[in-house]
């Protein structure tokens, strides 16, 4: 048998040997134990029996993961347990290695995840952004940093330009740069990823913004769109407004944008106003818009699903002529700064743009200390501001029902 041969047989025993041994822990607790707990669990076993001793460098990562047949990040979650409890140690550019039991030497000054300063050791989450644009994505970045101030953790920001694609990459980017969680606000018409799916099956720390995938059981940290945009249609519908548009890009597959059009619909149905699939206009782009307005819709006010497409509709509407709101209300999703100062400043809906990245990034601080925890849905409440873009219907410029005195 030549050296070759050694060696396999050498590895399959291996594998035969840490499969037996997982095998064994997880008969004994009597419920299914997560794998990077189990493969943690067996490094200890190998250091208490004393088969690995103090100083000794254990297997690499990439041998860990053909042996036990999981992905690095499996292995580097049950590794990183180990380092932060002082059981292990790492050097940079050699490897890990098994802590002295006394503390001493060396080993000491990793075993408590500080650097050589005595200083903790910084390390990364990962977000993931559309684009860097507006009011609503610097207060969510100042809301992450907020939260993570106080911990360990520091931002690395990347964006995607919105494509599908470009998260795919900048996902498996994140990971090979050592993220260890990451807070996804996903692209548009994003209704599965292979990519998030296989790392919350490997519990690897993910939180989703905005919007959730679905398939993908992640924990999701958005606004109420639903209670925003019905907020907003209501506004209109107690102002006399009957034909009501909805201006949006397609929202099949993005549930921010679903959830918008579902409380427009509830709004109308709650003031007995059936929804005209005509006046929902999906191709939110100037001529589609004026298109839109010079046809036979008769609209009176338009709801936009954000805020370029409700500045883009005012544009349109008054180089057609009309006069906004005079001729046409306007609300839309978002504020922006200095709104108020705006020749027309716009009625629209606020996010609490701050509080949504301060919740993710605390929800995905909980998730390194339990990563078993259920999946939740945490919703943020919105705000109406109402401004100058929005008013009465002209005289039999609207029909229905008389709406209830308006209490904002």
């Amino acid at each position: 048998m030549d050296h070759k041969d050694r060696a396999g047989d050498q590895e399959r025993s291996d594998q035969e040997r840490s499969d037996r041994e997982l095998g064994d822990q997880e008969r004994r607790s009597g419920k299914r134990t997560p794998l990077y707990a189990q493969i943690e669990s067996y490094v200890r076993d190998q250091i208490r029996a004393g088969k690995w001793k103090p100083g000794k460098r254990l297997p690499s990562e990439n041998q860990l993961c053909k042996q036990f047949d999981v992905s690095r990040i499996t292995i580097r979650g049950a590794m990183d347990k180990l380092v932060e409890e002082g059981v292990v140690f790492r050097i940079q550019g050699r490897g890990s290695f098994v802590a002295e039991e006394s503390g001493t030497g060396e080993p000491a000054k990793y075993a408590t995840g500080r650097d050589a300063s005595g200083e903790r050791e910084l390390q990364t989450v990962a977000v993931l952004l559309p684009r860097l644009w507006g009011m609503l994505t610097n207060s969510l970045l100042a809301g992450v940093e907020r939260a993570l101030e106080p911990s360990r953790f520091r931002m690395l920001l990347l964006t995607t330009g919105d494509s599908q694609e470009i998260e795919e990459v900048k996902l498996q980017e994140a990971i090979r740069a050592g993220a260890r969680g990451l807070i996804v606000y996903p692209a548009e018409g994003r209704t599965y990823s292979e990519e998030m799916l296989r790392l919350t099956l490997d519990r690897y720390p993910i939180v989703v913004i905005d919007r959730y995938v679905r398939g993908v059981p992640t924990h999701c940290v958005c606004s109420d769109h639903i209670a925003g945009a019905y907020e907003a249609t209501e506004h209109l519908l107690r102002l006399g407004h009957r034909r009501i548009g909805f201006a949006t890009t397609p929202y099949e597959g993005t549930t921010s944008l679903e959830e918008r059009l579902e409380g427009f619909r509830q709004a109308l149905n709650d003031y007995g106003v059936v929804l005209d699939r005509s006046l929902v206009l999906e191709r939110a782009e100037p001529d589609a818009i004026a298109a839109f307005l010079a046809g036979d819709s008769n609209v009176t006010a338009l709801f936009a699903v954000n805020e370029s497409i409700g500045q883009m509709a005012i544009q349109v509407a008054e180089a057609a002529g009309m006069r906004v709101p005079d001729d046409l209300s306007v609300v839309f999703f978002d504020d922006y700064d200095h709104a108020d100062a705006a020749r027309i400043p716009p009625t629209c809906v606020a996010q609490q743009g701050e509080t949504i990245g301060y919740e993710a990034a605390g929800r995905l601080l909980s998730l390194f200390a339990d990563p078993n925890q259920e999946r939740v849905m945490v919703r943020i409440p919105t705000r109406l501001i109402v401004r100058a873009s929005t008013t009465a219907p002209k005289a039999g410029g609207s029909e229905g029902r008389s709406a209830p005195g308006e209490t904002l």
